[in-house]
């Protein structure tokens, strides 16, 4: 279903708040703001950005329209789904259960889902699921058709699951899955015997602080949720989401400054060990996706001109209406977050550029090639 709006009403004004978690810095917040402006009239970009360097906010704002029916104004305390961004959760929450105990990254997942397939469960790891190093498909259209349905449960994820091929031998190379990360949210269910979303709030969403982040189902879409919407011809039509069929791998929703915060405590200590943190941030060849654990870790250059090379965390989200991307750079100490809720959008253009302004530098524009690496 859809509702069709004019294109006109993305390019409302900016919605700021200068408060928590800190003020924005000028003439910094200035210049982002006016990148960002142009990105509103030129890509009808709507969303929440926040960017921040050496644990100071540099800029926080939000920009268009969170429901076009209504209205409603984005806040940068909307909530927008975050899509594979999921992903990074799950990888760490994983890693919080490895350091306690509870999982082996390298045992056969038979151990913990019985129910899975004997092939399946025979051959694939934790460590293999994370890397995305199984096999499986990206998808399977059984499971995306029940988008629109009611509430998909993890059984029935595990059914459908059973019913997947995989394409190559386990750790021959990289293949991008969400299945992967749905295998690793109901292990996470299978050890602890909670659902994936008591799991979640319990070691990070409630200890961080994080109250405007959870697990989005058909009966909890929390009431300062933006709507997602995708660019028409005339306008833009409203996308509905039903993302309990993306379990573990798309179906957190959150805020610019819940994922500061979830950013902050990652890069900092205690929320997993010193190990577990050196394998989610260990990346791989570009021939095997960047991947760490829930993480792709790349090199980006410091400084034009310069061999000075530094170490880039990320991990972005795209579905129906929405997309996400965090960049923490780590020789830098600066993380850029964009929360968006209309697509098709620039989002990774936008995301580098932001980074080069909040450095001192002008922007650069890259080719589709430079993007894709």
């Amino acid at each position: 279903m859809s509702s069709r709006a004019p294109l006109l009403s993305l390019l409302a004004v900016a919605c700021f708040a200068s408060q928590a978690p800190g003020a924005p810095q000028a003439p910094v917040s200035a210049k982002l703001d006016a990148h960002l402006q142009s990105y509103v009239d030129k890509e009808g970009f709507r969303g929440a950005v926040l960017v921040a360097k050496d644990g100071k906010v540099l800029h926080r704002a939000a920009y268009g329209l969170a429901d076009e029916k209504g209205r409603r104004a984005n806040q940068v305390d909307s909530q927008f789904l975050i899509g594979s961004l999921t992903k990074s959760f799950t990888a760490v929450t994983v890693m919080q259960l490895v350091d306690a105990g509870t999982l082996d990254l390298n045992v056969p997942i038979s151990r913990y889902l019985p129910k899975l397939r004997a092939d399946l469960g025979k051959s694939l790891t934790l460590h293999l699921l994370l890397k995305h190093q199984s096999g499986l498909p990206t998808h399977l259209d059984s499971l995306v058709e029940r988008e629109a349905e009611t509430d998909v449960s993890s059984a029935e994820i595990l059914r459908l699951i059973n019913t997947a091929r995989v394409s190559f031998k386990p750790g021959a190379k990289h293949e991008y899955s969400n299945l992967n990360y749905h295998l690793a949210a109901l292990i996470i269910e299978a050890v602890t015997g909670k659902r994936y979303a008591e799991v979640l709030q319990e070691k990070t969403f409630g200890p961080l602080a994080m109250t405007d982040s959870g697990i989005e189902r058909s009966t909890n879409v929390p009431p300062k949720r933006a709507f997602g919407y995708a660019k028409e011809l005339l306008g833009v039509s409203r996308d509905e989401n039903n993302v309990s069929y993306a379990l573990g791998s798309g179906d957190i929703y959150s805020t610019v400054d819940d994922l500061y915060a979830w950013d902050q405590a990652l890069f900092g200590s205690g929320l997993v060990s010193a190990p577990s943190k050196k394998r989610l941030f260990t990346g791989e060849s570009r021939a095997l996706g960047y991947y760490g654990y829930g993480f792709r870790i790349q090199q980006y250059q410091r400084s034009p001109g310069s061999k000075e090379r530094g170490v880039l965390v990320r991990h972005g989200g795209s579905m129906d209406g929405f997309l996400s991307n965090l960049h923490h750079y780590t020789e830098d100490q600066l993380t850029v977050i964009v929360l968006g809720n209309v697509r098709p959008f620039p989002i990774r253009e936008l995301t580098f550029e932001l980074k080069e302004i909040a450095l001192g530098l002008e922007p650069k524009s890259r080719s589709r090639a430079e993007l894709d690496e």
